[in-house]
């Protein structure tokens, strides 16, 4: 498909707060005069992504976990709604005033895809709209209702996040768009180039499978990205190249493997004590029986969500190559650990884990 990368910091300094670029709500409204079906993916759910205070800054957090909560509609009234939290699964009312500081100031920051939702339906009053993510999709039969829906079209737009981009084939589909595009390049791992890759030469590749051609629109505040450019290209060659190279100088897998070793207790002093533990007993493993085992090691540290659930995370990253004898170091690690923390903290070992 022709792709447009639309550079979203020209639309606020006009004045466009909407989550939809003008070149974007133009293609939309263009696709849907034609008869024709739009898909546009955005991987975050929910209204609005936080509640800040206005006076002192503070955004509403879980009670139980380190990450603030977001706000979701109920229904179809979009000034309705709760907070909630995508960690743990908690709910909670929007409060009336700052829990900090008592100000009746809140505002609700950022968007998901029940704003986009909202948007489209301003946008294109008329346009059937289906909405696929997890808050829509619980029931086991609603991902393949919705689906076929939009395969037989029933539906002008398909509005979803990660469940939309991958292996379906809509011949109706000539627009796909993507919004916030760069987002997933920015977290904490060393596969966050890979998967923005994956996800936007996935999604991009929706549009136009039938006889119609197709393009594709890509929002982004950071349009020189190369990963971004290489991914509307769909250039896997050289991204191939750039990344390989990157992961062989850093020592990255494949010319590694990685094991997580995470401890988590409901009391703080506890996890952090454990975590030093962990680490002491892994130094007298690797320097003493298992010496011939190489190790690269990382920690211990927070894990990057601390508290998850009421429990405290405290994380190593060990860098090494899995085999027979290093399998045994951890199993020996763990039951060192088992018999020295006893029915405190507990030790999960993650070997080559989806995420770090």
């Amino acid at each position: 498909p022709a792709v447009t990368v639309a550079d979203m910091r020209g639309e606020a300094r006009s004045a466009n707060l909407s989550p939809i670029g003008k070149v974007l709500a133009e293609k939309l409204c263009e696709t849907y005069a034609r008869g024709e079906q739009s898909i546009l993916f955005l991987n975050r759910r929910g209204y609005n992504t936080f509640v800040s205070c206005a006076s002192c800054g503070t955004a509403i957090s879980c009670p139980r976990c380190s990450v603030s909560m977001t706000y979701h509609t109920r229904g179809e009234n979009y000034g309705e709604g709760e907070l909630v939290c995508h960690w743990c699964g908690r709910r909670m009312p929007l409060p009336r005033v700052c829990p900090e500081c008592g100000s009746e100031h809140l505002i609700r920051m950022g968007y998901g895809t029940q704003r986009v939702e909202q948007e489209l339906g301003m946008m294109l009053p008329e346009a059937r709209i289906i909405r696929m993510d997890t808050d829509t999709t619980s029931s086991r039969e609603a991902y393949g209702k919705m689906l076929g829906s939009f395969r037989r079209h029933e539906a002008d737009i398909l509005l979803g996040t990660q469940m939309v981009t991958k292996g379906h084939d809509f011949p109706d589909v000539t627009l796909v768009g993507v919004l916030l595009a760069d987002m997933s390049l920015y977290l904490d791992d060393y596969r966050a180039g890979e998967r923005t890759f994956a996800m936007l030469t996935q999604v991009i590749g929706r549009a136009g499978r039938g006889k119609k051609p197709g393009e594709a629109v890509i929002q982004t505040n950071n349009p020189e990205h190369d990963i971004i450019n290489l991914a509307c290209a769909q250039d896997y060659d050289t991204f191939y190249e750039r990344e390989i190279r990157l992961r062989r100088a850093l020592t990255f897998p494949p010319f590694c493997d990685i094991v997580l070793l995470t401890v988590t207790s409901p009391d703080e002093r506890a996890a952090v004590a454990a975590g030093r533990l962990l680490a002491e007993k892994l130094h007298t493993l690797g320097s003493g029986e298992f010496r011939d085992m190489p190790l690269i090691t990382f920690g211990p540290f927070e894990a990057p969500v601390y508290r998850v659930d009421g429990k405290y995370r405290i994380r190593m990253v060990i860098k090494c190559r899995l085999c027979d004898r290093s399998r045994a170091m951890f199993v020996r690690l763990r039951a060192e650990f088992a018999d020295k923390a006893r029915r405190g903290p507990t030790l999960v070992i993650d070997f080559n884990p989806t995420n770090i």
